[in-house]
């Protein structure tokens, strides 16, 4: 039994499928197949049920499965430590985040009081994060609504009214605030399904009675902005995209219905190895998202009620 077989092991226990793990670890399926065989006759008990070609991990595998993980984890630490001594240890952390148009200001802050850490930074949709989260192929991730899977911990960071955007000449331009109904006959441009942003504002929808005519989905939401800026439809973007547009072309309008929100959530692993740097980070971003929420807050006093809704950050750090 070596290392390698035992890395073949973890990546085919996650993906509980040979071919997504051999192209994953970039080597023929037969081959993965048969380094799996030897393991398995190494420790003498079968790791995996076989279903056709199926495969399923059964109880020997997970109990396998966490000696595994533990015993990688103390191994990056060992190595962690082996090379701090020596002065030349940069510690990377993996990032993954929905859409937020302050992340890089975030991040090249944290970097420019923390030199030696690296980041490998993705972002993408909810659904897109959970699958990394489970296969631990990120170290936290900020997400709406909070992800939830085992063995692991998600903190709130903030909550934020959903609006509507509209272009300057459009009927609803010049209100303060709209009953989400008023919108039923307008065409939307929306994300696209797997955001958890699309998510929140079709159930916002139905509960006012109506689904929204969506004439235009996009996966970037840039663009978005840029549609309903040309004139094409109009769209609901939470209150932080909102927060620093300067567009003249666009304006945003208020919902006056209940439970117009979102709430931002910090994931992490529970066997996450919480290094000095990771907690740092971790602190870090509990930390700026507590003073946006304040920012909200002061931009929005009426609804300052829904938007304390952050948790004291006593209890976080």
């Amino acid at each position: 039994m070596d290392l390698l077989q035992l890395k073949y092991f973890q990546t085919v226990a996650r993906r509980e499928h040979i071919t997504q793990a051999a192209k994953e670890l970039n080597i023929a399926q037969p081959s993965l197949s048969q380094t799996i065989a030897r393991l398995e006759d190494d420790l003498g008990v079968s790791l995996f049920d076989r279903l056709g070609r199926n495969i399923r991990l059964n109880e020997a595998g997970r109990i396998f499965l966490q000696h595994v993980e533990r015993a990688f984890a103390e191994l990056e630490k060992g190595k962690r430590e082996a090379i701090r001594i020596t002065g030349k240890y940069e510690e990377v952390i993996t990032v993954a985040s929905i859409h937020l148009p302050f992340v890089s200001e975030m991040l090249a802050s944290f970097v420019a009081k923390n030199p030696e850490t690296r980041f490998r930074f993705q972002q993408g949709c909810y659904s897109s994060m959970k699958q990394l989260l489970k296969d631990k192929d990120i170290d936290l991730c900020v997400s709406a609504p909070p992800i939830e899977l085992p063995n692991t911990t998600s903190i709130t960071l903030l909550t934020e009214e959903l609006r509507l955007l509209v272009p300057i000449g459009h009927r609803l331009a010049s209100r303060e605030s709209v009953h989400l109904i008023e919108a039923e006959k307008e065409a939307f441009i929306g994300l696209k399904a797997g955001f958890g942003l699309r998510d929140a504002t079709d159930g916002m929808s139905r509960r006012a009675g109506f689904t929204p005519n969506v004439i235009f989905e996009v996966e970037d939401p840039a663009l978005l902005h840029k549609l309903v800026r040309a004139g094409i439809g109009i769209a609901f973007i939470p209150a932080l995209w909102d927060m620093d547009n300067s567009d003249p072309a666009t304006v945003s309008v208020r919902i006056a219905d209940p439970n117009c929100f979102r709430t931002l959530s910090l994931t992490w692993s529970e066997r996450q190895e919480l290094s000095p740097g990771f907690e740092r980070f971790r602190i870090y971003v509990i930390e700026y998202f507590h003073k946006l929420q304040q920012r909200l807050v002061d931009a929005a006093p009426a609804v300052a009620e829904n938007s304390r809704s952050i948790i004291g950050l006593e209890r976080l750090i």
